[in-house]
């Protein structure tokens, strides 16, 4: 009986360790945009970042529609030009947290169309500052 005992406690020492969940500061808010990028495009709008968990949404007016994750201090996304600029097409990036809690960020892809600013290959900056 103790011996059974033992086995059964035995085998209740497993190697799997529950996962914690995954950190990631909250970018919900409002902030100022300045962007930039090698198809000629130099704005500054105003954004609103939503989250959920880790889970980005966005719009970046005349940029492009934003979805991404927050891994620790970094936002990895992917953006879509369609509907929201002149140009079709998409890129990916990321962004770092600065120390005012703003995001400083690159991101690279295809922009497609017939607009001035849809020239193929594009790579664009930007900066949000929260307001």
């Amino acid at each position: 009986m103790a011996l059974a005992g033992l086995l059964v406690l035995g085998s209740c020492n497993s190697n799997t360790t529950p996962t914690s969940p995954a950190f990631c500061v909250s970018l919900t808010g409002q902030y100022t945009g300045v962007f930039t990028d090698s198809c000629g495009l130099s704005k500054t709008e105003d954004v609103t970042l939503f989250q959920t968990r880790c889970a980005v949404v966005a719009q970046f007016p005349g940029v492009g529609s934003l979805q991404g994750t927050v891994e620790g201090q970094t936002l990895v996304f992917a953006i879509g030009f369609a509907g929201v600029s002149p140009c079709g097409g998409s890129a990916s990036g990321s962004a770092t947290v600065t120390s005012s809690g703003g995001l400083n960020g690159t991101y690279r892809g295809q922009a497609t169309g017939t607009g001035a600013t849809c020239c193929g290959n594009v790579s664009g900056t930007f900066t949000l500052t929260r307001r």
